[in-house]
């Protein structure tokens, strides 16, 4: 195998200014309580999620919470429109629906826990035009609200009136109250999204002193919404999820496959799960991507091997001739992220 250099973040960081991807490393560096593998098995592993459920779950051939509280949603709708008579949908949905609150107040952090981390956070996202998290979390929303009192209104995730996605947003690339301006989106949904019983997409937003985790998780128990992000699955039920999902579909189409210049990634494992988000970004053809390396683990080599091997692959599956550039960086240079 190739002797790889990895690369400090100050070395390479004035070629790398366009977008930033972040995946679960870049949560698991602030709060080392997400290393789950799955949302799902850890609430299945707490015992929140009964026999009935598990079979449903199974029936469906997912593991994603979004897609089943829809789906059981949508039914108890039907049925009460329809007169039939039921409680045990309804029940599975409550039942659910409190497996997932559960599961997300045991593994997620209070503000005030990673408080002292966001403003380097807010820091290192304002050096690229854009940031695309994968991440559920509230991390990246907590830290453009704690970036505005040093860089004012600099980092936008385009949710403007009545916390609603502004499709035309071109124009917020351009500063407004501040130096610069970033764009943020969530490819697979975050926290902080929910979509609503009429089927619209929203930002949602804490009431008076009430703390924003609790404040979603209030609404999810007592509103009839459900939570917008891609918890689970393979990447072509991922990307079925995306498909369906209006604000999704815009940000997979017009951010993530539409890459042609930088991209810097950060905490992402390339796995199979996401192959959907590898084949975005290598499809209009990409110049030069700076990778992270966490090589306190002792596999940095065989991870940067891995890893350009599946991207050349990648390249080859689509018809890319021209190769991109690639470099790895450490993790955990000065600088970077929330170091």
């Amino acid at each position: 195998m190739a002797k790889y250099r990895i690369h400090d973040w100050n070395e390479i960081e004035a070629k790398f200014r366009d977008k930033l991807l972040l995946g679960n490393g870049a949560s698991r560096a602030v709060w080392p309580d997400f290393k789950y593998d799955s949302l799902y098995e850890e609430a299945l592993d707490a015992k929140r999620i009964g026999s009935s459920l598990g079979d449903l779950f199974s029936a469906l051939d997912t593991k994603d919470f979004e897609f089943v509280l829809r789906r059981l949603s949508q039914t108890s709708q039907v049925n009460h429109l329809l007169g039939i008579e039921e409680g045990e949908t309804f029940e599975l949905h409550e039942e659910l629906k409190n497996a997932l609150i559960d599961t997300v107040r045991a593994i997620h952090p209070e503000h005030e826990q990673v408080k002292s981390q966001l403003i380097r956070i807010a820091d290192f996202m304002t050096r690229f035009d854009t940031v695309l998290s994968l991440n559920y979390d509230l991390l990246v929303y907590w830290a453009m609200l704690e970036g505005r009192a040093k860089h004012g209104n600099w980092l936008k995730d385009c949710f403007i009136q009545e916390g609603r996605f502004d499709n035309d947003y071109a124009p917020l690339r351009e500063p407004y109250n501040a130096e610069g301006a970033t764009l943020v989106f969530y490819p697979h949904g975050s926290l902080i999204l929910a979509t609503t019983l009429f089927g619209e997409e929203v930002k949602l937003s804490r009431v008076g002193d009430e703390r924003l985790l609790d404040r979603i998780l209030k609404t999810w128990q007592e509103e009839d919404c459900t939570p917008l992000f891609v918890s689970e699955g393979e990447t072509r039920k991922k990307l079925q999820a995306i498909r369906r999902s209006p604000y999704l579909k815009a940000v997979y189409d017009c951010e993530v496959a539409t890459i042609t210049d930088s991209l810097v990634i950060y905490g992402w494992s390339f796995g199979d799960q996401d192959e959907h988000i590898l084949q975005g970004i290598i499809r209009k053809g990409i110049g030069r991507m700076a990778i992270s390396v966490h090589t306190a683990s002792g596999r940095s080599q065989h991870f940067c091997g891995e890893t350009e091997t599946k991207i050349r692959d990648t390249e080859e599956t689509l018809g890319k001739n021209e190769e991109c550039e690639i470099v790895f960086f450490d993790s955990e240079s000065d600088g970077v992220w929330n170091r």
